[in-house]
C-alpha cells in the first residue's frame, strides 16, 4: 500500500505491506479521505514536533474490508468515520468522565499509523458508520467538527447571545456554524483573506471585519456600545488571544481554541479578569461529540463542503502540504481510489 510517513522531519511515500489484524477488536478500513489538520501543518513546517516513522492522518474516513472476532456493530462493507482518540479507561481523568484529559492518550496519526494511507488498522470502538447520503470527504470531517462541538458545548452559548470569532480558517468556519445553530442573535468573524470573507458571510457570520480595522470598536458601535457575550479565538497566536480578550463585555467568557506554540505567551491585566468577571478556557479535542457531529453533517445542519478548499490524491501529497501551509486553503483533503 501507499503510505505517507513522517520521516526524518519529511514526508516520504512509501510502499509498504499492508495491515494486518492482530487482536480481536480490530478492523482495517480502506481509506477514502484524509484530511490535513493545522495540526499536522505546524509538524510538516517545523514549528511542532512529530513521531518519527509515524503515517500521520488523523481526520479520515473510509470503507471497512476486515473485522476482528471481538466486533460489535460494525461490519464488512460499512462506511466509517474515525475518532484517532484513543483513551485508556483507568486514569484519573477517565474515571472523571474527563476522557479528553486521559493521562494515557494515544491518536492514531500522531501516535500511532493513521490514514495518510491506502489501509489503517483501528480499534473498532473508534469508528462510527455513516450513510451514504454523504461523502466520504464529508465524513473525515466528523473529527474537527466534533472538536469544536466540544468548545461549543463548553461555552454553553444562549439563545439571544452575541459571538466573536476571530479567525475564518476551516475550524473558525465551523464554529461560526455552530455558535448560529446554538441560538446566537449575533456573530461577529475577524478575518484578513477576503475571499475567507466571503465564505464566511456565505455561512451565516453578520459582521464580518478585517483585523487591520478598529475591531473592539466596530464591535461596540454594532453592538449597543457593549462588547461581545462569548469570544472565540480560533487562530493560536498570542495577539488574537488580546483581541479576543478586549472585545468580551463584562462578565462575558473567553473560549482559546486555536492551537498556539508553547512558547507563545502573553501578558494580559489580571484586574480585567477580576473586575470584567471574565471566564477564560480553554478546549482540548473531541469527549463524546463525534456522533453528534456526525449527526450535524448528515443532516445538512453543518455545510463541511464549503470548508475544505482543495482535494488531492495520496500521490500528490506534497503538494497538498504545500497548499495547505500557503494560506490559501481552508481544508485540504487527501483523497484515494476505492
Amino acid at each position: 500500500m501507499i503510505a505517507a510517513v513522517w520521516k526524518n522531519r519529511r514526508i516520504s511515500l512509501e510502499n509498504l505491506p499492508n495491515p494486518i489484524i492482530e487482536k480481536g477488536d480490530e478492523v482495517i478500513i480502506k481509506v477514502l479521505a484524509s484530511g490535513i489538520c493545522g495540526t499536522d501543518l505546524h509538524v510538516f513546517s517545523g514549528k511542532a514536533y512529530g513521531k518519527d516513522g509515524i503515517i500521520r492522518g488523523h481526520e479520515f474516513s473510509g470503507r471497512v474490508v476486515e473485522v476482528g472476532k471481538e466486533t460489535k456493530g460494525i461490519k464488512v462493507g460499512d462506511l466509517v468515520a474515525v475518532d484517532p482518540n484513543i483513551t485508556c479507561g483507568y486514569c484519573y481523568f477517565c474515571k472523571r468522565g474527563e476522557v479528553n484529559l486521559c493521562e494515557n492518550l494515544i491518536a492514531l496519526g500522531v501516535d500511532i499509523d493513521g490514514g495518510f494511507a491506502e489501509y489503517c488498522i483501528v480499534p473498532y470502538k473508534q469508528l462510527y458508520v455513516f450513510s451514504s447520503k454523504i461523502s466520504t470527504v464529508e465524513g473525515a470531517m466528523m473529527e474537527p467538527v466534533a472538536c469544536a462541538l466540544h468548545g461549543i458545548e463548553r461555552l454553553n452559548i444562549k439563545s439571544g447571545d452575541v459571538v466573536l470569532i476571530v479567525g475564518g480558517g476551516a475550524l473558525g468556519l465551523i464554529l461560526l456554524q455552530l455558535a448560529k445553530l446554538s441560538g446566537a442573535s449575533k456573530v461577529f468573524l475577524v478575518e484578513k483573506v477576503e475571499w475567507k470573507r466571503e465564505i464566511a458571510k456565505e455561512l451565516g457570520a453578520d459582521v464580518i471585519i478585517s483585523p487591520e480595522e478598529n475591531v473592539v470598536e466596530i464591535i461596540k458601535e454594532n453592538n449597543k456600545g457593549r462588547g461581545v457575550d462569548v469570544g472565540i479565538e480560533a487562530v493560536g497566536k498570542g495577539e488574537t488571544v488580546r483581541l479576543t480578550l478586549e472585545s468580551v463585555r463584562r462578565g462575558g467568557k473567553v473560549l482559546i481554541f486555536g492551537v498556539s506554540s508553547p512558547e507563545d505567551l502573553i501578558s494580559i491585566s489580571t484586574y480585567d479578569i477580576y473586575f470584567k468577571e471574565l471566564t477564560i478556557m480553554g478546549s482540548f479535542v473531541n469527549p463524546f461529540t463525534n456522533s453528534k457531529a456526525l449527526s450535524l453533517i448528515e443532516e445538512g445542519k453543518i455545510n463541511v463542503k464549503r470548508v475544505v478548499s482543495h482535494e488531492f490524491p495520496i500521490e500528490k501529497i506534497e503538494e497538498g502540504i504545500k497548499m495547505g501551509l500557503s494560506g490559501d486553503a481552508l481544508r485540504v483533503m487527501i483523497t484515494f481510489k476505492e
